[in-house]
């Protein structure tokens, strides 16, 4: 199923924070119609809605994205972290 962008907005309105795999959590400022928008320490960074689909339709398609490290090289080197635990958020990450 493709990532539900409406469902996104919902989630991280409603409960603002995103875990990494290493069990660091930050906060998501705000959700654009193109990206996470994460307030990190040394700023305002995005996680692209763009990639993120990207990374989706690599899993639907049967790629593995099992790690931080599988987004960075599969999909882009874009926040990866937060990236790969919105996905794991969504359950296309287990």
């Amino acid at each position: 199923m493709p990532l539900n962008w409406d469902m996104v907005v919902k989630r991280y309105t409603e409960q603002p924070y995103v875990t990494t795999k290493t069990g660091e959590t930050q906060r998501v400022a705000e959700v654009t119609e193109t990206a996470l928008i994460m307030d990190l320490p040394g700023g305002r960074q995005s996680v692209s809605r763009k990639k993120l689909e990207s990374a989706v339709a690599l899993i639907e398609g049967g790629r593995k994205i099992r790690t931080v490290s599988d987004y960075r090289q599969m999909v882009a080197d874009e926040r990866p972290a937060y990236a790969w635990a919105v996905l794991r958020d969504f359950g296309y990450i287990v």
